[in-house]
């Protein structure tokens, strides 16, 4: 568990009067009171790594300390936190995902190792917490609750039971249970799922949750079981009966989320912001270099509408709050000094970053990087298909025509798919899709030495030629391919088998673009410049297989298979109606 309590409490005491030397004082500095929602001037004093005094009365001599800041009018805010993101899906290990969000201010995240566990079981889980010990932010990890994320529905490479949380929820750095995506397992009292609650519960840790587009009764019975936020609320009237109902509101902003807005609307009609964090979610690494992090974010929410102190509180103490961290995310004595000094607060220029209290970053460069990623090397073997040929990539029909349930994306940039069924010709005794404009194969296979696979057809998917693949594919990560035609889906295949995972496009048999992600098939050990420089390449080639409606189309293939998003996804099993848990043949 997270233990954040002073260890020196006499001496923070002695400190906070004088009585012995700080290390660091802060002052002609403008701070951000959390708790009365002001900007003001102050003298912030620093000992070890705790606040020992805030002084508001600035006339006043200094007390002793060995380092004067002079914040030349400058502005100090707390150190943001994350509410809740996956490492993982920046596609970068957890050492240099730190590089990356450090200067952005973020130094506490809520990790939900989420997608390394459904590849690598407790050996993924074992990675990140050794990989995050010793850097300059807190890499807090939230245990998955749904490995697999619908069982029986998708054979993934572990299957977590409630034994595996009596062991992990008791770590250090863990935090509490993530996401409880299984939605429609408690409130249908699965008995599965009710053990691992019932274990966090009496373990009395924080249990985060998933619980998209549910309303009702369907969301009070959710709620009796202690789960308490949502990142996945998106209408105006779902956020506001979310937010009566008690639940937290973690807002996110991701990769092509553009729910911000929505929620806004919402949040302005209800008239307050006190149960809302910031969450980044899935938002990968060049989105962060682009965009920002939760700096990022603060931009966003104030364009939208959100009062910016209310973004400041949102992305620092209320995640504090929400999760149950005590002593961080405020400017207070006996708080942690995680702080960010800003030249503006509107634009979120960040200057400097101080970790417990010693400078981590300026003018936007690490200075302090405390430990280097353990290698992953027992994760760099996780790719294991059967022998697949291109037969498997054809639906084979000896009918003239076939009426075929197709998966219809909403639209190009929307994740949610509905089923449709369309009757398409069959040609050399396989369903022919060529003459229908905006249908693409889609195939769905495991890559955990079993074999089983779905092969389907997709409409609005975004490419309109060749193939997309990839080993990132929420929740299992099972191999997915979108093709136009056999010969470039084995291409595709074979490609991604040769890599060790990660995403490669395929135009006329030829390679166009790859993006490797050796270690568990979802994270890459190469320099953050050069993966970003790959992800830039690999949407310039789903923009040149005829996606260009959405500006990080890279993102696309990845949700096909998550079976916790409404309505209906293919995986290594089979067709799935998410809301019901129910298969369906792909012949109508």
């Amino acid at each position: 568990m997270i233990n954040l309590k002073c260890d020196c409490i006499e001496e923070l005491i002695n400190a906070s009067q004088g009585y012995i030397e700080n290390d660091t004082v802060f002052e002609n500095i403008k701070i951000l009171n959390v708790f009365t929602k002001e900007w003001i001037y102050a003298h912030v004093y620093i000992y070890k790594k705790w606040i020992s005094h805030v002084e508001y009365n600035v006339d006043k001599p200094l007390m002793n300390s060995k380092n004067i800041v002079n914040g030349n009018g400058l502005f100090l805010c707390p150190a943001f936190v994350d509410a809740h993101t996956h490492i993982e899906s920046s596609l970068l290990t957890p050492a240099n995902y730190a590089k990356l969000v450090i200067p952005h201010g973020t130094l506490t995240i809520l990790e939900d190792a989420h997608e390394i566990a459904n590849v690598a079981g407790e050996k993924g889980l074992e990675y990140i917490l050794s990989s995050a010990k010793d850097l300059p932010m807190r890499q807090l990890l939230t245990v998955p609750s749904c490995v697999p994320s619908v069982p029986n529905y998708e054979n993934s490479g572990a299957n977590f039971d409630y034994k595996i949380y009596e062991k992990f929820l008791d770590e250090k750095n863990v935090i509490g249970l993530g996401e409880v995506m299984d939605y429609e397992g408690v409130i249908n009292n699965d008995e599965r799922i009710g053990k691992i609650l019932e274990t966090a519960r009496r373990k009395n840790c924080y249990i985060q949750g998933h619980a998209p587009l549910v309303t009702g009764n369907r969301l009070s019975a959710y709620l009796c079981a202690n789960i308490k936020s949502d990142h996945e609320a998106r209408q105006v009237e779902e956020v506001i009966e979310k937010y009566r109902q008690g639940m937290w509101i973690d807002i996110r902003d991701a990769n092509t989320n553009h729910n911000m807005p929505k929620i806004m609307q919402a949040l302005k009609k209800i008239g307050n912001y006190e149960r809302v964090s910031f969450s980044s979610d899935d938002r990968r690494s060049d989105v962060i270099q682009k965009k920002g992090h939760l700096d990022g974010i603060i931009r966003h929410a104030y364009l939208c509408g959100m009062p910016l102190t209310e973004a400041y509180i949102s992305a620092s103490y209320r995640p504090c709050l929400e999760a149950n961290i005590n002593n961080l995310g405020a400017i207070a004595p006996g708080y942690v000094a995680d702080l960010n000094v800003l030249a503006d607060i509107e634009s979120v220029n960040i200057k400097s970053v101080y970790f417990e209290g010693q400078c981590v970053s300026k003018n936007g460069k690490l200075i302090s990087m405390l430990s280097v990623d353990s290698s992953g090397n027992d994760l760099r073997d996780t790719i294991h298909v059967p022998s697949f040929d291109e037969e498997k990539f054809k639906i084979s029909s000896q009918n003239k025509k076939e009426i075929i349930n197709v998966v219809e994306f909403e639209s190009y940039s929307s994740s949610i798919t509905n089923l449709k069924q369309i009757e398409f010709p069959t040609k050399n005794k396989q369903v022919d899709i060529s003459s229908q404009k905006d249908y693409m194969y889609v195939a769905v296979i495991n890559r955990y030495k079993k074999d089983t696979y779905t092969i389907g057809v997709v409409k609005n998917f975004g490419i309109n030629h060749g193939a997309i693949a990839s080993t990132v594919g929420h929740d299992s990560h099972n191999i997915a391919i979108v093709y136009d035609n056999s010969k470039n889906a084995l291409f595709a295949l074979q490609q991604l088998i040769k890599q060790k995972g990660g995403f490669c496009a395929i135009e006329d048999g030829n390679v166009i673009a790859t993006l490797e992600l050796p270690i568990a098939g979802l994270m890459s050990d190469e320099p953050i410049n050069i993966v970003v420089d790959k992800i830039t390449k690999m949407n310039e080639a789903n923009a040149q297989l005829g996606n260009t409606y959405i500006d990080n189309p890279i993102s696309r293939i990845t949700i096909l298979s998550l079976l916790v998003c409404p309505y209906v996804k293919i995986s290594d099993k089979g067709i799935v109606l998410t809301e019901e848990k129910k298969y369906i043949s792909l012949f109508d």
